[in-house]
């Protein structure tokens, strides 16, 4: 009698068909799941070009019909049917290019993908501190952002003199000749007071007080350093007095200003300080009577109807308008 031969698989030889597929399995898995990333990063990269050629389009469609070129995305009617494309960074650069950075695509990261390039001018990067000049006047620098920033913000190097006080504040400003006046000179420096001369001081010989606050939007301060800016620094977009936020970021710290008086010291640099003090358009703590000023011994307060101080004038211009002096 013949024997039936069994072909099946024996329990040994079916346990070791899983355990070989399951190393398959995990060694395949990772492979398939890194080709499977990639080519949804490669798409996702694709969607970031494709969406900056349909914005270059929208541009130079743009500039057809208006004849202009656009200052943002807003303006331009895109034409883009892929997934949505999200960039923190979208800039349209002076040659019609775009560059964006920072982008999702249906809400997945592209990590430091890129499109175009950022053609922004770089621009003289400034020191705080550094001396330059402007229309021959010499001041030191107190804020800059760097290479990206076109402007830089500047502390002038001596405060305005007598002489240039009174050509700026002519018909102005009220020279009294007793111990209170507008712009009462005491040393040499042309100081004035923080107040209108018709609404503060002696007036006709009487004491007025009522104008007596801290305003320096319609202070003989304001007269003047905006005068002195048309003659001597038209080119400056902006100029005032010093801020206490300006005194802060050089050197100041929160706690001696909450004590209310900041002796000079190491952290704050010596060219802030002048033979005489300065006036400041900081109030201290929103006083309607007492403003911050800067003194040989470092940062103080006085009362608005102090006429001593002397100013010295801030102006945020061009690099393109100044020059270096070293320092």
């Amino acid at each position: 009698m013949l024997k039936r031969k069994n072909n099946a698989f024996t329990l040994i030889e079916l346990i070791a068909v899983l355990v070989i597929m399951a190393i398959i399995a995990l060694i395949a898995t990772p492979l398939v799941m890194n080709i499977i990333r990639k080519a949804r990063i490669s798409a996702d990269r694709r969607s970031v070009d494709a969406y900056g050629r349909s914005i270059e389009l929208a541009i130079a469609g743009y500039l057809l019909d208006t004849g202009k070129f656009p200052t943002s995305v807003e303006q331009l009617t895109i034409e883009y049917s892929g997934n949505q494309v999200v960039c923190s960074t979208t800039k349209i650069n002076s040659d019609s290019s775009v560059y964006l950075a920072g982008c999702t695509v249906a809400g997945r990261n592209t990590g430091d993908y890129k499109y175009g390039s950022d053609k922004s001018p770089a621009y003289t990067a400034y020191t705080i501190g550094n001396q330059v000049t402007y229309n021959n006047i010499n001041y030191y620098v107190i804020k800059d952002s760097g290479a990206k920033e076109s402007t830089v913000t500047l502390l002038k190097a001596e405060p305005l003199k007598v002489a240039e006080v009174n050509e700026y504040g002519a018909g102005h400003v009220n020279r009294y000749t007793g111990s209170v006046g507008t712009a009462y000179d005491y040393n040499g420096y042309g100081g004035m007071a923080y107040y209108t001369s018709e609404t503060c001081g002696y007036v006709n010989n009487t004491w007025v007080s009522d104008g007596c606050k801290n305003d320096y939007a319609s202070s003989e301060i304001k007269y003047v350093v905006d005068a002195w800016k048309a003659a001597k620094a038209p080119a400056a977009s902006d100029a005032r007095l010093i801020t206490l936020e300006d005194l802060k970021s050089l050197g100041y710290s929160d706690d001696c200003i909450q004590s209310e008086v900041c002796f000079s010291s190491a952290k704050a640099p010596s060219w802030l300080y002048i033979n005489s003090w300065y006036w400041t358009m900081s109030p201290k703590n929103d006083s309607s009577y007492n403003l911050w000023d800067v003194h040989s011994g470092g940062l103080g307060f006085c009362n608005v109807d102090n006429n001593n101080g002397v100013v010295r004038p801030v102006i945020t211009i061009s690099k393109s308008n100044i020059s270096n002096a070293g320092n």
